[in-house]
């Protein structure tokens, strides 16, 4: 235990070290030297290597990845928004989508002759029984 404190402890405190060595401990996997310095790698990947600790043992997590740490990039969709947000291939800046293009009066008309003709056939308009 003191070699994987010694390895911890300059970054990450002794207190939050010993916090980190107990948590792997108590999920009966042991921290070695060798995986304290992989983890420890991780949280300074991560940006602030404390931070990444703490969130590490809030979450009860045996590992941890710094990429658990960066943002997904997604964005708030709600599906009742009539101008849904489109995303581009390169993940630039959404844009809003433009509403479709009106139907002809014809096709419309067409359209509803349609429906009715398969609402008299009983295709559609029907409730499951």
């Amino acid at each position: 235990m003191k070699e994987i404190l010694e390895i911890l402890a300059p970054v990450l405190g002794e207190e939050l070290a010993k916090d980190v060595i107990a948590h792997r401990k108590g999920l009966k996997c042991p921290l070695t030297a060798r995986g304290a310095k992989a983890l420890l790698k991780q949280y300074q990947l991560a940006g602030d290597p404390i931070a990444a600790a703490e969130h590490h043992l809030n979450m009860g997590w045996r590992g941890f990845s710094s990429e658990w740490m960066k943002p997904k990039g997604r964005t708030f969709h709600d599906s009742n928004n009539p101008m849904p947000l489109k995303t581009s291939a390169n993940y630039g800046p959404a844009e809003i989508v433009s509403p479709p293009e009106p139907i002809a009066p014809e096709e419309a008309e067409r359209r509803r002759q349609m429906v009715a003709k398969l609402r008299a056939e009983g295709v559609i308009g029907r409730t499951m029984q």
